[in-house]
């Protein structure tokens, strides 16, 4: 199932690719508004471009990207700006824990941050490696917003609306700027439900 923004993937193959690590960064990578080929997806990730190649494939086998060749030259395009979950998906995870989606998102998250810090030890501290890249101090570059908000049900649409319009509005550089003066930064946004209250509402 997809629209112009959201791509919502419906079988276990898709969800494995959505949760595996090495798949979020190939889609990461991955743009909606042009086709790049595999070797400007393994600059742009920094990673091994045989492996690029073997996940682009796994990609288009399941449907979830586009593809076209120009001059003899594959190149790959994401279907739409934001892939999710089928909820129908979500709620067979206690009965196969082994898949579990939200343990392949954490270790996405954590090796990029491995890497990232890994990276920053060729210099004498992270400060330091953040200003050889031009990015500001570690306060301003590693930011993690944590919060409770209290929603009704009819309203959380509306909200997803508003925070995608918000990526949206960060998503490329403008046309006609100089794409140097830019710093690209890796966002991620989870929502779950509240643990105390989750456990009273079972509880009860």
């Amino acid at each position: 199932m997809e629209s112009e923004n959201n791509y919502r993937v419906t079988t276990t193959e898709q969800t494995n690719l959505l949760t595996d690590p090495f798949g979020l960064t190939v889609l990461s990578a991955l743009s909606h508004k042009e086709y790049l080929s595999a070797e400007v997806i393994a600059k742009k990730s920094g990673e091994e471009l045989k492996l690029i190649k073997e996940y682009l494939k796994f990609f288009e086998q399941e449907d979830m990207i586009l593809c076209k060749e120009e001059e003899v030259t594959k190149k790959y395009a994401k279907k739409a700006e934001y892939y999710s979950f089928s909820p129908e998906l979500l709620s067979i995870i206690p009965e196969q824990i082994q898949d579990y989606i939200i343990f392949g998102l954490l270790h996405a998250m954590q090796g990029d941050y491995y890497d990232l810090i890994k990276l920053a030890k060729k210099h004498e501290d992270l400060d330091s490696a953040l200003k050889k890249a031009g990015y500001p101090e570690p306060e301003k570059s590693l930011n993690l917003l944590m919060g409770k908000i209290h929603i009704k049900e009819e309203d959380m649409d509306e909200m997803t609306d508003y925070i995608r319009e918000l990526f949206d509005k960060y998503d490329s550089v403008p046309e006609g700027e100089n794409e140097e003066e830019y710093l690209t930064f890796d966002l991620n946004f989870f929502l779950k439900p509240t643990i105390g209250k989750f456990k009273e509402n079972i509880d009860e």
